[in-house]
């Protein structure tokens, strides 16, 4: 059976519709010295950081004990100036991704936006308007879910209706990509705005060249 028309694009944020990069941050800042990969590994790559997307927790809570052991492994400064500082200078927006969102929508598609995000962190990219981006959506926090998990793309069709199987989701990580095929949605892998553009054509998605 052929593949029904696309009508909706579903975005995942981080690293998509903002930026998130904690490898090249973490080298722009320590280059190569012991503490960038201390700081990936203990901060960035901390499976408590990691649950604040399921909304458990407070950022209080998590960076609580994550703090203290890097003051007894020698890297408390290190840790304390990238807890201060790592939001603003990776979560900035991308405007490419803001322009194709936009001439989507003018192009008469309904564009939503499916995450895995602490709420602290939502609400500040709600300040900065990027969820008027879109229709709608969900993010993890919410329902203390996180994607992979099918129940999260569930919710998705269910808070909106849309159907998956007229539907596309674009997302910068391939296992979030295979629980989206899962649920019957298109996927498309995002490298960049350019790149998601040509593919949305290639898929029939009608926009300009």
């Amino acid at each position: 059976m052929a593949d029904k028309p696309i009508k909706n694009i579903i975005f995942d944020f981080g690293g998509v519709v903002v930026g998130y990069d904690p490898s090249g941050y973490v080298k722009d800042v320590f280059g190569d010295a012991p503490a960038a990969r201390y700081v990936l590994d203990n901060f960035f790559g901390n499976a408590v950081i990691a649950s604040l997307d399921l909304g458990l927790m407070s950022r209080e809570e998590a960076y609580g004990p994550i703090m203290a052991k890097a003051r007894a492994d020698g890297y408390g400064a290190e840790l304390a100036y990238v807890e201060d500082h790592w939001f603003e200078a990776m979560m900035g927006t991308k405007e490419d991704t803001a322009a194709l969102i936009g001439a989507l929508k003018r192009a008469g598609y309904s564009v939503y936006y499916l995450t895995n995000m602490p709420k602290d962190l939502w609400a500040r990219f709600c300040d900065r308007g990027l969820k008027d981006l879109f229709d709608g959506g969900v993010a993890s926090f919410e329902l203390h879910i996180t994607k992979p998990d099918r129940r999260i793309y569930e919710a998705l069709f269910a808070r909106t209706g849309i159907d998956p199987a007229e539907s596309v989701f674009l997302d910068d990580m391939e296992r979030n990509l295979r629980g989206a095929e899962a649920v019957g949605l298109r996927t498309v892998l995002f490298t960049g705005a350019q790149a998601a553009r040509r593919a949305l054509i290639e898929m029939g998605v009608r926009l300009d060249a």
